[in-house]
């Protein structure tokens, strides 16, 4: 507190709030600030005049500290239409006025910006964005900028590449496509041939990968996405392949045979289920000992088309005939055997011959017609496993049969003929089928004491 003794006080300035003159004539400034520094006069007057005093000048210490950012904006992360509020403070003497902008946007109006401290709202953020918070004091003006990132989902992988195949693997490899880090990787796929959807395989880390468990010869198509922890980004442009080839793992199907001559044998029969590649031809293995191994047996190859004829046979025995396909990997496995009689006009042996259950005394037989034989009937036999006793029966041609009359619970051999105007025609090797069990139940009383037991027996 500065005192002066006089009657009155004149100051160079506009009137400030601050000043009080006490009754002794002394000046008092209360809270000096900067804008209190100048020239003071006290001013005496009586009724003979007035007279000023000699001038004192009055200097405050100011202590002037250049605006600074105690506490910055900072980066966030927000959801696509999300919210956020950004704090910024600057401290300094004289204390700094701050303000938001977004590039040359200003965000806060010039009548409202706040000393110190000012907290932007941002809603419903749907790109992201940078924001700036500038500081502004007489000492000068400073900047600090804070990225708002709206969290989107990855984009689609680029560059999807076949690099390798096999019979039953692909190998991809693809660029991330993402600037961002991302979780990790989807691959879809699936075969072209199926109507099935995708197939998934999730967690893969790496921008290679090698799927396995395909099937042979076979078009796939294959697209990758990339996973965030926002979720799963859009697909790949996809990749189509086909895997390499494998010998065959069926036998060629519907085998038949019969006989053009007594020397000449026409076998036909259908492509294998699963040919795992191209099939480049047909191989017929035929002997008159059907338990030599199939190494001895004679060889007739064939191309592509499926059925051939094999000539040069001894007239009036029993051949067995089995037929493989081959691609350029390997052979596949052959056919079952077939027995054909060279004698013509006599049928073939019944091919795919096949046994059912339908009920507990019933089984039900079918088997694939013989190509183009003039069959009249066909002669069937069946037993009892375990016994010797073998029962016949004949019926007219046809490609199923029901056998009644069985026990439950059973197991029976089948081995069935076709017979032409020519002769009887070569039996099936027997094949084996279990009657069901018994659905007849019976109620068995007990007596007791008291009450009586019931006992059932199916």
């Amino acid at each position: 507190m500065i005192v002066f003794k006089y009657v009155d006080w004149f100051c160079h300035l506009s009137r400030r709030l601050n000043l009080l003159i006490l009754r002794v004539g002394a000046l008092q400034i209360e809270n000096s600030e900067e804008p209190d520094q100048g020239k003071y006069e006290c001013v005496a007057m009586n009724s003979a005049g007035t007279r000023y005093s000699a001038p004192a000048n009055l200097y405050v210490r100011v202590r002037r500290v250049p605006p600074r950012f105690s506490i910055p904006p900072t980066n966030q992360e927000v959801m696509p239409g999300g919210s956020v509020n950004l704090t910024c403070v600057a401290v300094g003497s004289p204390m700094p006025y701050v303000k938001w902008t977004m590039g040359l946007v200003e965000l806060t109006k010039e009548e409202e910006m706040p000393l110190g401290r000012n907290v932007l709202e941002v809603t419903n953020i749907r790109e992201s964005a940078n924001y700036t918070c500038v500081a502004i004091s007489s000492l000068g003006m400073i900047e600090a900028t804070a990225q708002v990132t709206v969290k989107a989902l990855p984009k689609p992988p680029t560059s999807l590449t076949v690099t390798e195949t096999t019979a039953t693997s692909v190998t991809l490899t693809w660029d991330s496509g993402n600037p961002e880090p991302i979780s990790y990787y989807m691959i879809q796929y699936r075969a072209k041939s199926l109507d099935n959807g995708f197939q998934e395989v999730e967690g893969v880390a790496t921008t290679r990968y090698s799927i396995g468990g395909l099937s042979p010869y076979s078009e796939y198509e294959f697209r990758v996405m990339a996973v965030n922890n926002i979720g799963r980004g859009p697909p790949s442009d996809p990749v189509e392949t086909r895997t390499g080839e494998q010998a065959p793992s069926s036998p060629p199907l519907h085998v038949q045979a019969r006989m053009l001559s007594a020397s000449t044998m026409l076998v036909q029969w259908e492509a294998p289920e699963e040919p795992n590649g191209q099939i480049r031809g047909y191989r017929v293995y035929y002997s008159s000992d059907m338990t030599a191994p199939l190494s001895a047996w004679q060889k007739h190859n064939t191309d592509d088309s499926s059925l051939t004829t094999i000539s040069g046979l001894t007239p009036d025995i029993t051949y067995s005939l089995r037929v493989l396909g081959f691609t350029s990997v390997g052979d596949g496995p052959p056919s079952d055997i077939l027995q054909v009689k060279t004698q013509q006009g006599v049928p073939a042996q019944p091919s795919s011959f096949e046994a059912e259950a339908e009920l507990d005394t019933r089984i039900s037989l079918s088997w694939l017609w013989p190509v183009q034989d003039q069959i009249t009937k066909y002669e069937l036999q069946y037993w009892e496993a375990g016994t010797d006793s073998k029962k016949h029966v004949t019926f007219n041609p046809a490609g199923s049969f029901s056998v009644d009359g069985l026990k439950p619970d059973t197991m029976y051999y089948f081995s069935l003929a076709a017979r032409s105007e020519m002769g009887l025609g070569v039996y099936t090797q027997p094949i084996q089928a279990r009657t069901a069990q018994s659905s007849k139940c019976s109620i068995f009383l007990f007596p007791t004491l008291s009450l009586s037991s019931v006992f059932s027996a199916c």
